[in-house]
């Protein structure tokens, strides 16, 4: 069973990394501890023309990963100067742990062996480790808006005025304007954990009752601040950032009808122009 838990996750590594060099069962000298560190796996690539390393240590154990053999870990990255790391586990790891690698300095991951005996690392994680990534700044503000949908009007939008404005057709009326303000500024707090306030823009054209059915553009916009969103939700930015999975679940599927409809009276404007 150990040789084929190693087999599948040198596959894995190989895959993830295809420029570097692989080695099993390594040996680094410690800085620090001025002894040899047995290491599972080491990753070791060129960046920019410097030399980076990495490391994998695997535990293959009947229960969880508790916060102590996270700290050994950790203290082993520095020792041999490691620029990232992977644990990898076949059971799991405990809240203390989890805490303490989200609150470490280091780029250290966490992964699972599943029940298949093979690593979970689907579209979440890469996902997950992409938001983590990002940095404000004017160029991957765009990039992300971009990317999160092809209605984003870069340029209409403003970086430094913190501004995101929508292109026609992105909502069709006001409480899809209401709620795409809504999942939108929680995104956008989402990927930049530096940003502190944002306004977004939607147009919406109307053709209902309130225009005696004659096609109006309106301007629905909302200007917030992460407190208040937070406030509002009853939830922190950082719970939401930390797994795709809290996103999903505890956001995206838990807004209903009444959530937008308050967010909207509370937070949304409509003006003719602007």
């Amino acid at each position: 069973m150990w040789k084929e838990y190693e087999r599948k996750l040198y596959e894995f590594l190989s895959d993830a990394y295809p420029d570097c060099e692989i080695t099993f069962d390594d040996f680094i000298f410690g800085i620090f501890s001025n002894v040899e560190r047995q290491i599972d796996f080491a990753i070791r690539g060129n960046l920019a023309g410097k030399r980076i390393l990495g490391i994998v240590d695997c535990k293959y154990y009947k229960k969880n990963i508790d916060v102590k053999i996270i700290e050994s870990f950790i203290g082993m990255m520095q020792d041999i100067n490691a620029n990232f790391g992977f644990m990898i586990t076949n059971q799991g790891y405990s809240q203390a742990a989890k805490n303490r690698v989200k609150n470490s300095n280091l780029k250290l991951d966490v992964l699972n062996f599943n029940e298949l005996n093979e690593i979970e690392v689907s579209v979440d994680y890469f996902f997950n480790q992409n938001i983590k990534g990002l940095q404000l700044s004017k160029s991957e503000f765009f990039k992300r808006n971009k990317q999160n949908t092809s209605y984003f009007d870069e340029h209409k939008s403003d970086y430094k005025k913190r501004i995101i404005y929508f292109k026609e057709g992105f909502a069709n009326s006001e409480y899809f304007a209401f709620k795409k303000l809504l999942e939108n500024s929680v995104r956008v707090f989402r990927d930049f954990e530096q940003l502190n306030s944002i306004k977004l823009i939607i147009p919406v054209i109307k053709c209902d009752f309130t225009t005696n059915y004659i096609e109006k553009e309106s301007l629905y916009f909302c200007d917030v601040s992460k407190y208040e969103i937070e406030k509002f939700l009853k939830t922190s930015i950082s719970y939401l950032r930390d797994d795709i999975i809290n996103w999903r679940k505890d956001f995206l599927e838990a807004i209903s009808k009444t959530v937008v409809q308050d967010f909207g009276n509370k937070y949304v404007k409509q003006l003719d122009s602007l």
